[in-house]
């Protein structure tokens, strides 16, 4: 076992670097979009080092992966407080309004295997609970032509 250097931190100074990582991340794609996230920046913004994002991610698939999944939680919470068809469809259509370039994300291609798989689990529940609200096909498609400006 490696001795210890005197002064040498034996715990992370950020608290939750995860979080501040996603938060981060999460901010980045919500007010510029997918594109303009690096980990590089993500790391800025959370201020810690550049290398420090790899503590809690493989690569910015890995990232972009937690903050899609993370993204359907909050949808699915917004969905499951609806109490009628009119309300499921205003709370997936708002969802898409209030976070654009998150929702982008999240219907978007990811490349993180772990993510795309519980991706398709929770895209099944979505659907499951806008069924009654017209569909996961309709509200996607008008939410989608909503942030194009076509709707």
């Amino acid at each position: 076992m490696r001795a210890r250097l005197r002064g040498q931190k034996t715990t992370y100074h950020h608290g939750d670097l995860k979080r501040g990582l996603m938060d981060a991340a999460i901010t980045l794609i919500d007010i510029r979009g997918r594109q303009a996230l690096t980990l590089r920046e993500a790391a800025r913004r959370a201020g810690v080092s550049e290398a420090a994002p790899y503590r809690h991610f493989v690569n910015l698939d890995d990232l972009l992966g937690a903050v899609a999944l993370e993204g359907y939680e909050m949808l699915i919470g917004d969905l499951e407080t609806a109490a009628s068809p009119k309300t499921l469809r205003d709370a997936y259509l708002a969802f898409a309004e209030d976070f654009p370039g998150r929702y982008e994300l999240m219907f978007g291609p990811l490349n993180d295997r772990k993510a795309a798989a519980k991706r398709r689990k929770l895209v099944e529940e979505v659907a499951d609970l806008i069924e009654e609200a017209g569909g996961l096909a309709s509200l996607h498609g008008t939410a989608s032509l909503r942030l194009a400006g076509l709707g």
